[in-house]
């Protein structure tokens, strides 16, 4: 057992070191000497430390990470990121800041700019000097979003957890319940099957509810006969899936019966051609196009799907106006939508890895009209 846990520590540190390299490479032309990490998601990405109020800081030189961190950490960070040198701060995180890049003889400081606040921006410039800070895209959301072995089976854990908190919650509903109780007990059984978290908080849509595409769960109740959208999502070790199915309870009404059928026709084609190369906007369009044709193409608004990883919302982007093609390792929702004004709406989500020869449907909740009859 003991080797088994020191070849699992090997092989994450391995991995680490192989994306603090990527990282790296890409940041050479920027002229930076160090790069600032402090998007929570990005400093665990790349030094497995899962905290928060800290900071990692990337000198684009030798093969040594930092963490900026204090007290409540300190142990935390030796068992999650043996491998990073820890600086535990006296002082504020820019003055630790510029103590450190002083020591590194490190001059141009690159930033996170999508987190970096105004404030936090004064605080950089006070300590550090404005003109060494630049401003750059660090091509961090581009990098996680292609998957390796161990976050695609973090996914699929996190996929077995919400699938099973899934099927318990259908056992349990029934009429005269609210979304609320729904929720509750969904989100309660995911957490214990061992579950980090939820992705996002559950979406529970009754009826005509369903019809606003994220809708939050409130009193209305759940009646004989009537339908429910479910959008939840598990997290394990930091990764999050997302599913989407609606429900019926004894029986399917006949226009949510119709709109159900023309939904999952257009997300399995849709899935049908997500492969290698394939242009993200053509994936959006087949989908589209199904629905259109079928004379509901106004009451699919929103995008077709999104990357998921350590956060909930990650590139690839499924969507008629994003450049791009999509890459192996990439993990995408595919979840088209019908949604009708006071009558009710129909979604149906599943989470798609892009593979060498194709793809390959990571969730396997039944997606059939008759599996909805519950």
């Amino acid at each position: 057992m003991a080797s088994k846990i020191t070849t699992n520590k090997n092989k994450q540190s391995a991995c680490l070191a192989d994306r603090v390299r990527l990282m790296r490479k890409r940041l050479k032309p920027t002229g930076a000497s160090a790069l600032l990490v402090t998007n929570p998601c990005d400093i665990r990405y790349l030094t497995g430390f899962v905290g928060d109020d800290s900071w990692a800081v990337v000198p684009m030189r030798g093969s040594k990470v930092y963490i900026l961190s204090d007290f409540r950490f300190e142990e935390q960070i030796q068992k999650e990121a043996p491998h990073a040198v820890v600086i535990m701060r006296k002082k504020s995180l820019a003055e630790e800041l510029a103590g450190l890049t002083k020591r590194l003889k490190a001059d141009k400081i690159a930033v996170q700019p999508g987190y970096v606040t105004v404030s936090l921006r004064k605080a950089l410039a006070k300590h550090l000097g404005a003109r060494r800070i630049l401003a750059v895209d660090d091509g961090m959301f581009a990098q996680r979003a292609v998957k390796d072995a161990g976050e695609v089976k973090a996914i699929r854990k996190a996929l077995s957890i919400q699938q099973q908190a899934f099927r318990e919650t259908c056992d349990f509903i029934k009429p005269g319940l609210s979304e609320y109780e729904v929720a509750a007990y969904l989100e309660y059984r995911m957490r214990a099957l061992g579950a980090d978290g939820v992705s996002f908080p559950s979406i529970i849509a009754a009826d005509a509810n369903a019809s606003l595409p994220h809708a939050v769960p409130g009193k209305t109740k759940i009646k004989a006969g009537g339908s429910v959208l479910i959008d939840w999502g598990a997290k394990w070790g930091g990764y999050c899936s997302d599913l989407t199915r609606v429900v019926a309870v004894g029986k399917m009404r006949p226009k949510i019966r119709e709109i159900y059928k023309i939904v999952l026709d257009a997300q399995m084609a849709a899935i049908d051609a997500i492969g290698p190369g394939k242009r993200q906007s053509d994936i959006d369009a087949v989908a589209r196009g199904v629905i259109q044709k079928a004379g509901y193409g106004d009451r699919f608004g929103h995008s077709l799907g999104h990357g998921i990883g350590l956060d909930i919302h990650e590139l690839p982007v499924l969507a008629s106006k994003v450049q791009g093609v999509l890459e192996v390792g990439q993990v995408v929702t595919v979840e088209p939508g019908i949604y009708l004004p006071g009558v009710g709406g129909v979604r149906i989500e599943d989470d798609v890895l892009v593979t060498p020869k194709g793809h390959k449907v990571l969730s396997d909740l039944p997606r059939s009209l008759e599996s909805a009859i519950i």
